[in-house]
């Protein structure tokens, strides 16, 4: 039998310019966040492009897959639950938050009706 374990995550928001985005981070990588703001340099008026703190930010494969998991963490379901609700496997959801599998469009479709968002998120 397999447990799901939530992980607790810490939001942190991300000012650039006038946009503000919130994420949610589990608490190992908001420590290395708190690390890299404890070294910024006073000249630099605490700022720290949001694609160094987060590198996958930056890469149009991986873009999806943080989208999915921000929906399905944003809806506290867990893997398992959002697999069953968009008729894949819980591996399958996995290695798609991961960028590890494409969402098709006929996919993403699927999962913007299920979730009733739209589908051109996950694209």
């Amino acid at each position: 039998m397999s447990v799901v374990a939530k992980t607790p995550l810490i939001k942190i928001e991300v000012t650039e310019g006038k946009k503000r985005k919130l994420y949610l981070i589990s608490a190992k990588s908001a420590h290395a966040v708190e690390t890299l703001l404890g070294q910024l340099d006073e000249s630099e008026n605490g700022s720290i492009p949001a694609t160094e703190l987060f590198p996958n930010l930056g890469d149009p494969k991986k873009t999806p897959g943080i989208a999915l998991r921000g929906v399905r963490l944003r809806l506290d379901m867990t893997q398992k639950k959002m697999a069953d609700k968009i008729g894949v496997s819980q591996g399958d959801l996995s290695k798609m938050e991961k960028g590890e599998r494409p969402i098709g469009k006929k996919l993403a479709m699927r999962i913007g009706k299920a979730l009733n968002i739209d589908y051109r998120r996950f694209l």
